[in-house]
């Protein structure tokens, strides 16, 4: 896949969410059909390790994986019954672990409303050789006026109860049947997927793009928590809450930069810092395994 031509920068900030008032303004054009009627069982893919390549190679261009790649996207949360300016910087660390038997890369998100730190953790993507996304495992953090409280979630893959799944196949078209995202523990509910366009054009604040695709995710009892969508080359530029969202988080993409060596390693120093508190706070999940580590 071709790299996007992108500037290159240090280690970004949390920036002033003054950029987030206001910036919901993208319009979607449907040039498809409307999507197929929801289905009750969503289909699996066998798990197969060997089917497997290094996720770094990022061949899916729906779901960059490259390290270095940063998203910032703003817009708005509830807090309580208020809306309030939400942030969210997601970046693909250069950090790798294995994962039920396959590579996987880490990538960072870091959240902030109203300008305070509220949640920071980080997920692990492994990529098959049909360049579908698999969601093997995560670790995240809540905070409350910028002081740690507890842990979201944390697991990695079945080896601590866990079931992954793909978050993005590597082909979408509105036949694709509702597909099985991954499930962090035996006592959670999966979480499921469903195309609901595809091919359509979206303006946000980044810029215009063709050929979006927008995928509806949500509980498999409840589906229609949000609706993704994802542009070529760059990934999610737009989330739209629905019904059963329960923070109504509505964003798009502000901006998409490519980190400074320096940078990548900043970002990649917060995810083995946030993965050595997990083997504290969360000792289910992360006090057994090994460390993850930054590749070169």
């Amino acid at each position: 896949m071709p790299r996007p031509n992108l500037p290159q920068r240090g280690l970004t900030a949390f920036v002033s969410l003054s950029l987030a008032a206001g910036l919901l303004t993208g319009c979607a054009s449907a040039t498809s059909t409307q999507p197929t009627g929801p289905q009750s069982t969503p289909g699996r893919t066998a798990f197969d390790p060997a089917n497997f390549v290094d996720p770094r190679t990022s061949t899916n261009p729906y779901h960059p994986l490259r390290p270095g790649l940063q998203w910032i996207r703003a817009g708005t949360t509830e807090v309580g019954s208020r809306k309030v300016p939400h942030l969210v910087i997601s970046t693909m660390s250069a950090v790798i672990r294995m994962i039920d038997g396959v590579p996987c890369v880490a990538m960072l998100d870091q959240s902030t409303d109203s300008g305070e730190v509220a949640q920071v953790g980080f997920d692990y993507f492994a990529l098959d050789k049909d360049g579908n996304i698999w969601l093997m495992g995560g670790y995240t953090e809540d905070y409350e006026g910028g002081v740690y409280t507890d842990v979201e979630n944390a697991w990695l893959g079945a080896e601590t109860g866990g079931e992954p799944g793909i978050l993005m196949p590597g082909v979408v078209t509105m036949t694709t049947p509702r597909w099985y995202i991954s499930r962090a523990g035996p006592h959670e509910d999966p979480s499921v997927a469903e195309p609901v366009f595809v091919g359509i054009s979206l303006t946000v604040q980044f810029g215009e793009f063709q050929n979006v695709i927008a995928i509806r995710e949500g509980g498999i009892n409840a589906i229609d928590n949000e609706i993704k969508y994802y542009a070529p080359g760059v990934g999610v530029i737009f989330n739209d809450p629905k019904i059963k969202s329960l923070h109504q988080d509505s964003f798009e993409l502000v901006n998409f930069v490519e980190l400074t060596p320096e940078g990548l390693a900043e970002i990649s120093q917060i995810v083995l810092d946030l993965e050595a508190h997990a083997r504290t706070v969360a000792a289910d999940g992360y006090g057994s395994v090994p460390a993850a580590e930054r590749a070169p």
